[in-house]
């Protein structure tokens, strides 16, 4: 946060980030030494068949199941979301360029 920075009410929102694929895994939870588990996909209707084939193969009908995507969050007003990307742009600018460490091989 800059020195400028003020508490006031802002609203946000939770978005799927635009680079992001969302990824299904899953286990089998239903006991008896069963160590099922579905390799990561992100098409989330195989997913889906995938467990229901394990059901009807074997009558296991619980699964530890994961979703997972890449988040951002943002501001819901676009226009106050464009003024603080232009002032840390700006802000950013004023530090001077980053140095990188490199690294030693």
């Amino acid at each position: 946060m800059s020195v400028r920075s003020t508490l006031r009410a802002v609203v946000y929102k939770v978005l799927r980030h635009p680079d992001s694929e969302v990824t299904m895994t899953a286990r089998c939870m239903s006991g008896g030494g069963c160590r099922w588990e579905l390799v990561p996909t992100p098409d989330l209707g195989a997913g889906a068949v995938a467990l229901m084939s394990h059901t009807a193969e074997t009558g296991h009908a619980i699964f530890a199941r994961c979703v997972e995507d890449m988040a951002c969050v943002v501001l819901d007003n676009p226009q106050e979301q464009a003024r603080r990307v232009a002032v840390n742009a700006l802000e950013r600018a004023a530090e001077g360029p980053v140095e990188h460490a490199r690294a030693e091989g």
